[in-house]
């Protein structure tokens, strides 16, 4: 056994996992459920590993919106929309998804509620980009606090599509305030503002606020009620299809959704949405090949969500369709803080052993955004290797090394970089 190998013990993933849930380490937790083979597991640990990387992405992207708000404040919008951006990439709620599109729509609109911090009042640092200043900020309602309702109406309403915009503009007064007491996330308020909206305006939108208001507080028997009036009234409101779906997968209720999901491809509704879902569905079950199938089929749909990319990705690589694989990945966004190419794609091409010098910018790119995460380090080692630059690699190595508590998957590529290290 190697010296590195005496180093790194072995633990089992789903104790890693539930380690780093522990200790709210999020970014760790990520990648090592990126990496648990969920084939093998029931269906009820498959549902908890969900669910904890929901918090994981959820959290991570709370923190963009905080450092974007910061850097909206102190007038660099470029960080901000890069920010904005990755919360939105991150965020796996509807609500955070929905903050996010705000305060995209807010910098467009050229919206900024108060002004930049002092040095003093600002932060000391940042966990992102080390070029860009960052804190502890308001998010994005916060920073509209100081606006009167009919401005911040007028901002919100922009992160809307045209016709739901349309459609909360002319909402009576009582249902306008109950949904933006939604946005700023006082759900206590929202509820009793909702009980005071009269019966005659408690249509399909008073029927979808207070169903998702229902999913975010855990009364998912309620909010499924409320969500299926809403499409009882207007079938074709695909938003409160969605939350619908959220709300039964919430409830574990698998079957009755890809049930459902077929259903609305049988009637030729919301199909390519619908594919993506029932993608998403097949592969948390393991069932590879019908994961594949349905999301190639969503992309020919024109959906471009970046999930369902990395996954019909993923799954191409693993069935050697390799340049299929990299046409999807390079649908991506690239990176941020000058990173180049995703770092997904960067990835792929390290494994691939092609386009090594912009594999590497995207990883410092990457290593720049998230500085405590030991991926990026690690990708950056091998990009040495595979350059056979031995020393570069060797000196990142070394740093890994002394880091305590990497996630199993990262350790585990480290040993095998040092073992090829060694036998060099």
């Amino acid at each position: 056994m190697s010296f590195f190998k005496k180093i790194f013990g072995k633990k089992d993933p789903i104790d890693e996992l539930r380690l780093l849930y522990g200790r709210k380490d999020w970014a760790s937790l990520l990648i090592v459920a990126r990496g648990v083979d969920r084939s093998a597991l029931d269906e009820d640990l498959c549902a908890e590993i969900n669910t904890w990387e929901s918090e994981a992405g959820d959290s991570l992207a709370s923190i963009n919106l905080e450092e974007g708000a910061w850097a909206h404040q102190s007038g660099n919008l470029l960080r901000a929309r890069e920010d904005y951006q990755l919360a939105l990439e991150q965020a796996r709620s509807a609500d955070l998804r929905q903050r996010a599109k705000q305060a995209l729509a807010a910098l467009e609109k050229g919206v900024r509620a108060k002004p930049a911090l002092s040095a003093e009042e600002g932060p000391a640092g940042h966990a992102g980009c080390g070029t860009c200043q960052t804190a502890e900020a308001q998010d994005f309602a916060d920073e509209a606090q100081d606006l009167d309702d009919e401005a911040r109406m007028e901002v919100l309403l922009a992160a809307l599509p045209a016709g739901l915009a349309e459609r909360y503009s002319a909402a009576g007064d009582s249902l306008q305030q109950a949904w933006l007491a939604v946005q700023d996330g006082d759900d206590q308020q929202a509820m009793a503002l909702l009980n005071k909206v009269p019966q005659e305006e408690r249509g399909v939108l008073y029927l979808f606020e207070r169903g998702t208001l229902q999913v975010r507080n855990g009364r998912l028997k309620q909010a499924q009620e409320d969500l299926r009036s809403a499409l009882t009234i207007e079938p074709d409101f695909f938003h409160a299809f969605a939350a619908l779906l959220d709300c039964m997968l919430a409830s574990k209720r698998f079957d009755a959704v890809a049930a459902l999901l077929k259903e609305q491809i049988a009637a030729k509704k919301f199909t390519g949405y619908c594919w993506a879902r029932l993608a998403e569905l097949h592969a948390r079950r393991g069932e590879t090949a019908a994961a594949l199938a349905a999301g190639m089929q969503a992309v020919e749909e024109g959906i471009n969500d970046a999930g369902l990319l990395t996954l019909c990705a993923q799954l191409l690589e693993a069935s050697e369709r390799f340049d299929e694989a990299e046409a999807l990945l390079r649908r991506l966004p690239a990176g941020g803080c000058g990173g180049g190419a995703h770092p997904l794609l960067a990835e792929h091409w390290l494994r691939r052993g092609r386009e090594l010098n912009r594999a590497l910018e995207s990883f410092k790119g990457a290593l720049r955004q998230e500085r405590d995460n030991p991926r990026w380090l690690l990708r950056i080692a091998q990009v040495y290797l595979g350059k056979g630059w031995r020393k570069e690699a060797t000196e990142q190595i070394e740093r890994l090394m002394q880091q305590g508590d990497l996630p199993e998957q990262i350790r585990a590529e480290v040993e095998t970089v040092a073992d090829q290290l060694q036998r060099q």
